[in-house]
């Protein structure tokens, strides 16, 4: 039995994760479901997903050459990337090394995931964007904000996600502190100042297959305790319908230009009315399992969408899909976070937010401490209601109803 079972892995195809959080879980799921051997890395490995993995290798995944180690080492056959924009840069360049041709090339997901390039390509088409300048050196960056100049300003690390290295100034104080942050976070030692703009905040996911969309989805974002990390966002956004168009237009030209691989596009954008200020993209997983709810909202696939896209594989499975029969019309998903530092006592979720609740993610707890309460959270909600208007309604006063007591 044990020379049988070690045949069949031996002749199982092997895929690499790059991380095992909660947020890749359902990758792995996936990959075991088309019949894969996965293994998983990171240098954290204590996340939670990497013992659903069939293996685990330590190592970092932003580090191209270590990983391409591995890839080459353990026969590995497919690479996906994670939820984070260095998985992305790194899976393009180990695809490349490896001739898979099924990821963007290194130098296009460079473009796509550094900020400075993205928005130098993006400014090039004259998409809509608030026009960004980018500085390499402080004194530089400093000189900038000592003219006279419009505030308020955004300044932004080039190569963070998550709201990492992003800090408004209204001020040239302000400016100064935000330079300071921006340079000491960002690894390509690069930033970028750029207006700030007021609207709302939307995002727009799509499936692009032979350069086309043929799925899509959208959400409004909210952000309570940390101005520019997401905490709440609600499937559809609001009259998605007025841009959809417009967004879809433009993401095929970009496929097309670029000539992209398979695989998820996203867009993050400012809207005031029908005009649309693209801010930041996105060519990867998302975070908090959002895709599980994009699957839902929209009737397509994504998660087995997104394995076939990475591993090239048979894509015959579309035909039988149908995008009019999605699962929850109304739903999203909320980050219960804290206003400080300390040790969590309790946290409580009412009925009246339980019972629209259909999946809950503990991160923390009772006990445990919350050291960085800006980016923690202690809890993912993911909900579904009847209704856009009783949603949104309600998420806006999530923040005041739940409550979370700290010593």
């Amino acid at each position: 039995m044990i020379l049988q079972l070690s045949n069949v892995f031996y002749k199982m195809k092997k895929v690499l994760i790059l991380n095992g959080s909660f947020c890749e879980l359902p990758i792995i799921e996936e990959c075991h479901k088309q019949g894969f051997y996965v293994i998983t890395t990171g240098n954290m490995p204590d996340l939670m997903a990497h013992k659903y993995a069939d293996e685990y290798i330590q190592a970092d995944y932003s580090d191209y050459e270590a990983i391409l180690s591995i890839v080459k080492e353990h026969n590995i056959d497919h690479i996906l990337t994670c939820a984070n924009d260095f998985g992305c840069i790194t899976s393009a360049y180990v695809d490349e090394q490896m001739g898979w041709h099924n990821h963007d090339s290194f130098e296009v997901s460079k473009i796509l995931h550094h900020k400075d390039l993205f928005k130098e390509y993006i400014q090039g088409k004259n998409y809509p964007t608030p026009y960004s300048i980018v500085f390499n050196n402080i004194p530089d960056a400093y000189k900038f904000v000592d003219e006279d100049i419009e505030y308020p300003i955004i300044v932004k690390a080039n190569d963070l996600t998550g709201g990492k290295g992003i800090l408004k100034a209204e001020t040239k104080e302000d400016a100064i502190i935000a330079i300071d942050n921006a340079f000491s976070k960002s690894r390509t030692k690069h930033i970028l100042i750029e207006p700030f703009i007021t609207g709302d905040q939307q995002t727009f996911v799509s499936f692009i297959h032979n350069k086309k969309v043929i799925a899509s989805s959208s959400c409004d974002s909210y952000s309570y305790i940390n101005p520019y990390l997401i905490q709440a966002e609600t499937l559809p956004a609001k009259d998605i319908l007025d841009v959809q168009d417009y967004l879809i237009s433009i993401i095929e030209e970009i496929a097309t230009d670029l000539d992209l691989s398979d695989g998820i596009f996203a867009f993050q954008y400012i809207r005031n009315g029908k005009d649309v200020q693209i801010i930041e993209m996105m060519r990867r997983p998302f975070g908090n399992q959002f895709l599980q709810l994009v699957e839902m909202n929209s009737g397509f696939p994504w998660h087995r969408a997104q394995v076939t896209a990475e591993t090239g594989g048979d894509w015959t499975f579309l035909d039988d899909i149908d995008l009019s029969k999605c699962k929850i019309r109304y739903c999203g998903h909320y980050g219960i976070m804290v206003d400080r530092d300390g040790i969590l006592k309790s946290y409580n979720v009412p009925d009246t937010i339980r019972k629209n609740i259909i999946k809950e993610f503990v991160m923390k707890s009772i006990g445990d401490r919350i050291e960085d309460h800006m980016n923690e959270r202690v809890a993912f909600l993911h909900f579904e209601y009847n209704s856009y208007e009783e949603m949104n309604s309600c998420v806006r006063d999530y923040n005041k109803m739940i409550k979370v007591e700290i010593e």
